[in-house]
């Protein structure tokens, strides 16, 4: 039976306000020991599943450097520091990125984006009701346009340019919402 392995050494190899990255020394059940195994340190993630009451998903074009590409997709972003409540997180993040604001936040999944080599859990809701109420307020390295379109169209994933995983597992676990909850789909 796999076991979790044992944490023999753990050091903090880089710290700045978005990241860190612990370096832990391990030992597995069997006696083979990780010299050095590195782990990116997040805050929890939520993202944001916003349908309006016309059935039209609210996305968010943006650059995502990383990937060097710019993204349609789902609205979110990363617990602040000190922040316990994922649900809060997530209505301050759709009213920040969008200018939204949604009638009912319902929770339809948690996950870990990647536990290979990151400690945190990503938490999905959908927002049913959502409507424009503010003007965006958006960090100073954010560009965002805000798009609406149907939810079915954007059901068409496979169709976009770009595709973010995390935003194709909301779309799972929103369907699967759906499925207990078909009264609910748009």
């Amino acid at each position: 039976m796999i076991k979790p392995w044992k944490i023999l050494e753990s050091r903090q190899t880089f710290k700045d306000k978005f990241l860190s990255v612990r370096t832990d020394k391990c030992e597995r059940e069997d006696g083979h020991i990780v010299p050095a195994y590195h782990v990116l340190e997040f805050t929890d993630w939520a993202t944001i599943i916003p349908i309006t009451d016309e059935g039209n998903i609210v996305l968010i074009k943006e650059y995502r450097h990383a990937g060097e590409v710019v993204l349609l997709g789902i609205p979110g972003g990363v617990m602040d520091p000190g922040e316990t409540d994922p649900e809060g997180a997530a209505v301050r993040e759709l009213r920040e990125e969008t200018g939204y604001t949604a009638r009912e936040m319902l929770p339809v999944g948690t996950c870990y984006p990647n536990p290979a080599v990151q400690d945190n859990q990503l938490h999905y809701f959908l927002a049913l009701g959502c409507t424009l109420t503010h003007g965006q307020s958006l960090d100073p390295n954010e560009e965002i346009e805000v798009v609406e379109m149907p939810y079915e169209d954007f059901l068409a994933y496979e169709n976009l340019d770009a595709q973010h995983a995390l935003h194709a597992a909301a779309l799972f676990y929103t369907e699967r919402y759906f499925g207990k909850h078909p009264h609910l789909r748009p």
